[in-house]
C-alpha cells in the first residue's frame, strides 16, 4: 500500500488504530512525509487521541507545508475545540511568516464570529506576500470565510463583517501607497482590495447600517481608483454595487459627497480648487445618479455651502446634459443660481464649455495613466505568450508535473483550467470542461494534456465529506479540476459509468455533493449504473444531514439538493425518511420542510403519510413543527385531521391561535420558498369550505396587510397566509360539480366575515350560470343537485 493512497487510507483509517498511530507519529514525527500519511488517517478515523501531537507541528513554521496542512486539518476535524482554539492563537500570534497555502487551510476553520475575524486578522499581519501568479488558494478561502459570516440585524452589538472590513482597511491604508499616492491603497496589500469588496457587497445587499460606516465607504472610493491604476494585476470580485449602491439613497448620497471630500482633500494637498465632480468621475464609481435624481441635486446647490455648491451645480449639469438638455429643466437650474454671480458664470460656461486648464491637467495625466497600463498590458501579454510557448514545447508538464504531492495541482493546471472557465463566475463545477476551448491560443496538444490531467485527477483525488468532517463552503481549486475532469470524461463517453470499476464509481459518487447547484450532470446516469453503491453513498450523507439539521440554519446540502434537483430519487430515499422520522425529530424546520415534500413526492402510501403526521401532529414536543405535520395531515386525511385542527386551535388564545393558522395554512398551500405539502387529499368542496371558513375565523381580513402602492418588500408569514387563505376559495370555485355551489351557498350565510356574504351569493349564481352552459345534467347529477340544495329546488 502506497503512503498517498487516499482510498487505501481510508479502508484502514477507524478509531481502534488510534494507539498506534499516535505511537508511529511520536516516533516519525520528524518526518514530514509520514506526517502528510498519518494527518489523513487522524482525520478520516476520527482519531481525538492525536490532535495534541498534531497541534505541535501545526505550528511548527519550521515544517514542510504538506505536514503542516495535514496536521492543521487532522487537529480542526477531530480535536476538542480548547485545541482548535489554541492551534489559532499560536499560529496567530508567531510572528514567523506564514506560508499562505497554509493559512488558506486554517482559513477554511475559521470561527464565523467577532473573535474568528480577529485571529484571521491577526493571522493576516504575519502571511506571506501575494503573488499575483502563484496559485495558494488563499483568496479563493478568503472568499468563502466572508461569504459564510453572518449579516448581523442593525441592532445586534457585534458585526463580523463590518469587523473585518475594518481590519482590511488598516492593511490597506499602509504606505507606500499604489501609483505613489494617487490611489490611496497599500501597494502590498492591494490584492485585498476583492476581498475587502465582497464584505462591502454582502452588507450592501443586507441594506445593513454597518455599510454607512467610513472604512467601508473607504472601500467604495478606493477601488475604482485601484481598478484604473492597475488594471489587470487586481484580481476582480463581480458584485451587484453598481445597481445596489444608486437603489439605497442614504448611501448613495452619502458615497457622493465623502468621495467629493476626499477627492478635495488630495487637490488641496496640490494647491488646486475641487469645484466640479468630474475630476473624481471619470476613473469610475459605484454612486449613481440619473433623470429622477435632478430635483433633489438641485436642491443641494441650496443645501450646500462654499464650494459644494459648484459640485451640486455641476452634478446637475451633467444629468441635464446627459438627458439631451430638456427644456423644462433649464429654467430651475438658472433660477438655483440666479443670485450668485459665479454659480451663474459657472452654469453658463459649462453649458457651453471651453476646456480649462484643470481640464487640460487632467486629460494630460490620463494620457500618462494610458501610456503605463498600455505598457503593463504589454508585459502581461508577452509573460502570458512566453508561457504559451513554454507549454506548447512540453506539453508533458502538464501531465505529469514535477513535485507535486497526491491530490495537489500544478500552476500550469490551475492557469489552464482559469482559462477553460466560460466566465468568472462560475455556476458548475463543470465549467471548466470545454477543453476545446483553448486550442486557439494554446493549440491541440496543450488542450489535450490538460484534459488528460483533468481526467486523471480526479481518480487521485479523494474529496472529503460532511460526514466525515468536511466544510463544504470551501471548495479547494484541485477538487474543481477533478470535477472538471469527471465531467469531461461523462460528456465524451456516453457508457461512461458502465466502464467504471466499483472502486472507481465509489470514488465518483464522493464528488457528487460538491456540485454547485444541484448535482453534477452524470450523477443519475452513475447510480442507475451502481444503485447499490449510489444508494450507500447517498444514504450515509442523508443519515448525517437529518441527524445533523439542528440549528437554525438549514445545512443546504442533500436533502435540498435532492427535493429540487433530483425528482427521480426522491422513491429511493422515500422510506429511509420516513423510517428515520418515525424515530427521530428534525430541529431545523427548513430540513424538515424538505423531507416532508421529498415524502409527497416519494410514493409512499397517503396512508401511511397520514398516520406518521397525526402521531407527530398530536404528540411532538416541538411545538414550533406542529403547524407543519397538520398541514401534512389535512392534505393525507382531511376528514380526521381538520375537526382535531380545528379543536386545536379553539384551545389557542387568540393570538396564538392566528400565528398557528397562518403557519398552518403557508405549510398546506405553500409560500414564496415554493410549493406546499403534495397529495391533495383536502381538494375536495366540503374540505375546502371548512378550511376557508376555518381560516377565516383566525387570519381576519380586518388585520391584513396592504401592500398595494407601498413599493417594494419582502413577504412576511402573515403575508402569505392571507394570500394562501385567499387561495382556497380560488380552489373551490374550480371544482367542478354541484359540490362546489352548494359549499358556496352555504358561504352566503356562515362565511365569518358578514361582508364577503353578498359576494359569496354573486360566486354561486356565476357557478350556476357556469353550470347552466355545461352540457346537460345526467339524471344521476339531478339527484344529487336536489338532495344538496333542497331548499333552492323548491323555490324553482
Amino acid at each position: 500500500m502506497s503512503i498517498m493512497d487516499n482510498s487505501a487510507i481510508e479502508r484502514i483509517a477507524t478509531p481502534e488504530l488510534a494507539a498506534d498511530t499516535l505511537a508511529l507519529l511520536e516516533k516519525y514525527r520528524s518526518n514530514d512525509d509520514v506526517v502528510f500519511f498519518i494527518g489523513r488517517l487522524v482525520w478520516q478515523g476520527n482519531m481525538a487521541s492525536c490532535a495534541p501531537l498534531l497541534l505541535e507541528i501545526a505550528a511548527d513554521t519550521t515544517r514542510g507545508k504538506y505536514a503542516r496542512i495535514a496536521a492543521i486539518r487532522g487537529v480542526m476535524s477531530v480535536g476538542a475545540d480548547e485545541l482548535k482554539d489554541q492551534l489559532w492563537h499560536r499560529i496567530a500570534d508567531d510572528p514567523a511568516l506564514l506560508d499562505r497555502a497554509v493559512f488558506a487551510e486554517l482559513l477554511d476553520w475559521a470561527p464565523l464570529t467577532t473573535r474568528g475575524v480577529d485571529l484571521v486578522l491577526r493571522t493576516l499581519d504575519h502571511t506571506a506576500p501575494h503573488e499575483r501568479f502563484k496559485a495558494t488558494g488563499l483568496v479563493h478561502a478568503m472568499h468563502e470565510f466572508i461569504e459564510r459570516l453572518p449579516v448581523m440585524a442593525d441592532a445586534a452589538d457585534v458585526h463580523p463583517l463590518g469587523q473585518l472590513i475594518d481590519g482590511f482597511s488598516r492593511f490597506l491604508e499602509r504606505e507606500p501607497y499604489v501609483e505613489r499616492g494617487e490611489c490611496h491603497v497599500s501597494e502590498e496589500f492591494a490584492w485585498l482590495m476583492p476581498a475587502a469588496l465582497h464584505a462591502v457587497d454582502r452588507l450592501v445587499a443586507a441594506r445593513s447600517t454597518a455599510a454607512l460606516q467610513p472604512t467601508t465607504l473607504a472601500v467604495l472610493r478606493n477601488t475604482p481608483a485601484l481598478r484604473f491604476w492597475r488594471s489587470g494585476d487586481i484580481d476582480e470580485y463581480k458584485t451587484s454595487l453598481s445597481q445596489n449602491v444608486h437603489r439605497w439613497r442614504e448611501l448613495n448620497d452619502l458615497l457622493y459627497w465623502t468621495s467629493v471630500a476626499a477627492c478635495r482633500a488630495r487637490m488641496e494637498a496640490k494647491g488646486e480648487v475641487l469645484r466640479d465632480d468630474w475630476q473624481m468621475a471619470f476613473i469610475g464609481h459605484f454612486w449613481g445618479f440619473g433623470p429622477e435624481d435632478f430635483d433633489r441635486c438641485l436642491a443641494w446647490i441650496a443645501e450646500k455651502d462654499g464650494d459644494d455648491r459648484y459640485i451640486a451645480l455641476s452634478r446637475c449639469i451633467q444629468l441635464y446634459i446627459q438627458a439631451d438638455r430638456p427644456s423644462a429643466w433649464l429654467e430651475p437650474l438658472r433660477a438655483a443660481v440666479a443670485e450668485d454671480p459665479g454659480l451663474s458664470e459657472f452654469l453658463e460656461s459649462r453649458l457651453n464649455p471651453k476646456p480649462s486648464p484643470a481640464m487640460e491637467r487632467m486629460d494630460a495625466e490620463h494620457r500618462r495613466w494610458k501610456r503605463k497600463n498600455d505598457a503593463r498590458n504589454r508585459k502581461h501579454k508577452k509573460d502570458r505568450e512566453d508561457w504559451v510557448r513554454a507549454l506548447q514545447a512540453n506539453p508533458d508538464r502538464i501531465l505529469h508535473p514535477v513535485g507535486l504531492k497526491p491530490g495537489e495541482f500544478s500552476g500550469d493546471q490551475y492557469h489552464l483550467l482559469l482559462s477553460a472557465m466560460s466566465s468568472g463566475v462560475s455556476t458548475s463545477r463543470e465549467d471548466g470542461a470545454d477543453w476545446r476551448a483553448l486550442i486557439p491560443e494554446f493549440g491541440e496538444p496543450v488542450a489535450r494534456a490538460y484534459r488528460d490531467a483533468a481526467i486523471a485527477h480526479w481518480r487521485i483525488y479523494r474529496p472529503t465529506l460532511r460526514s466525515e468532517g468536511a466544510d463544504t463552503g470551501s471548495t479547494p481549486y484541485s477538487l474543481i479540476f477533478a470535477m472538471t475532469g469527471l465531467a469531461i470524461e461523462a460528456n465524451e463517453d456516453s457508457a461512461f459509468a458502465q466502464r467504471l470499476t466499483p472502486d472507481e464509481a465509489r470514488l465518483a459518487f464522493r464528488y457528487v455533493t460538491w456540485e454547485l447547484n444541484g448535482f453534477p450532470g452524470w450523477f443519475e446516469q452513475l447510480y442507475r449504473a451502481f444503485p447499490d453503491i449510489g444508494r450507500e453513498a447517498v444514504t450515509t450523507e442523508l443519515l448525517w444531514e437529518l441527524k445533523h439539521s439542528v440549528g437554525e440554519q438549514p445545512l443546504h446540502y442533500v436533502l435540498h439538493d435532492i427535493l429540487y434537483h433530483a425528482p427521480w430519487l426522491h422513491a429511493e430515499v422515500g422510506s429511509l425518511i420516513l423510517d428515520w422520522l418515525r424515530a427521530n425529530d428534525i430541529t431545523n424546520a427548513d430540513a424538515l420542510r424538505y423531507s416532508l415534500n421529498i415524502l409527497a413526492g416519494s410514493g409512499v402510501a397517503p396512508e401511511t403519510l397520514a398516520e406518521l403526521s397525526a402521531t407527530k401532529a398530536t404528540e411532538t414536543v416541538l411545538d414550533e413543527q406542529r403547524p407543519r405535520w397538520f398541514a401534512m395531515w389535512v392534505d393525507t386525511d382531511p376528514s380526521a385531521a381538520i375537526p382535531v385542527l380545528e379543536s386545536h386551535l379553539a384551545g389557542l388564545s387568540p393570538e396564538d391561535g392566528s400565528e398557528f393558522a397562518q403557519q398552518f395554512i403557508v405549510a398546506l398551500l405553500g409560500d414564496r420558498h415554493g410549493a406546499g405539502v403534495r397529495v391533495g387529499a383536502y381538494r375536495n368542496a366540503h374540505d375546502l369550505k371548512t378550511l376557508y371558513v376555518l381560516m377565516h375565523r383566525y387570519i381576519r381580513v380586518t388585520e391584513d396587510i396592504e401592500r398595494a402602492g407601498k413599493g417594494v418588500y419582502s413577504p412576511t408569514t402573515r403575508d402569505n397566509a392571507q394570500e394562501a387563505r385567499n387561495t382556497l376559495f380560488n380552489m373551490l370555485i374550480e371544482v367542478p360539480g354541484p359540490d362546489a355551489y352548494a359549499a358556496m351557498k352555504a358561504l352566503e350565510q356562515e362565511h365569518p366575515e358578514p361582508e364577503y356574504r353578498s359576494w359569496m351569493a354573486l360566486r354561486a349564481r356565476q357557478r350556476a350560470t357556469q353550470d347552466a352552459d355545461e352540457p346537460l345534467w345526467s339524471v344521476e347529477r339531478v339527484r344529487d343537485f336536489v338532495r344538496m340544495n333542497p331548499a333552492d329546488s323548491a323555490a324553482s
